[in-house]
Parts: structure tokens; C-alpha cells; sequence
């Protein structure tokens, strides 16, 4: 019995310690990002209109998430209440992914 109790917590443990990893790989932070080359994009900009085609010009600013991959990810729009209850035809596009090429990160 004094084994089982002994096993069971040291699986609680482990598992415990498992959860609480903090890696610093895995915190992500919001940088500014820099288009150096002209963008267009097609993105969801909701209500009536639906969806449109988006240029980003050089020089544009954003904040955005560098995961290390092919593409960032910028916010090119401000989560409000009207986004809540998504999908809807009045959500609109908070995010794009951009090929690393088109953007440069500020320091």
C-alpha cells in the first residue's frame, strides 16, 4: 500500500513539473515590424463589404509575433467587442501572416 502511495505521487509530481515548464523559446513578444516591400493581401474586413484587397506600403509599422517560421504574424486591427461572438458578418480580421521577406524588425 506504502508503495502505491509512494508511485501515485511521484506521478503527480512529475506530471506537476512537466506543466510548469517555462521555456524561454515559448514566450512569444509583440515587436514592431517593418514592410520593405509593397504587400497586398486579400483580408476580411466584415459587414457589407465582405472582403478587399489590402496593399501595405513600405515603411508601414506594425506590431507582430516572429515565431521563427515562414511567415510573422502582424495585427493589423484592434480586438474589440465586435469580434466577440465570431463568425459573424460583422467580424473583421485581426491578424495576417506575412512572408518573412516583406518585413523587418525594428530595434
Amino acid at each position: 500500500m506504502r508503495n502505491l502511495i509512494y508511485v501515485s505521487l511521484l506521478i503527480v509530481f512529475a506530471t506537476f513539473i512537466s506543466c510548469n515548464k517555462n521555456d524561454d523559446e515559448n514566450i512569444l513578444v509583440d515587436k514592431d515590424f517593418e514592410f520593405v516591400a509593397e504587400y497586398t493581401a486579400t483580408v476580411t474586413v466584415g459587414g457589407v463589404v465582405g472582403i478587399t484587397e489590402r496593399t501595405f506600403n513600405v515603411g508601414e509599422v506594425y506590431k507582430g509575433i516572429d515565431k521563427g517560421e515562414e511567415t510573422i504574424t502582424i495585427r493589423i486591427a484592434e480586438h474589440t467587442e465586435l469580434n466577440e461572438d465570431c463568425p459573424s458578418s460583422s467580424c473583421y480580421q485581426e491578424f495576417l501572416s506575412v512572408p518573412r521577406e516583406f518585413l523587418e524588425i525594428l530595434q
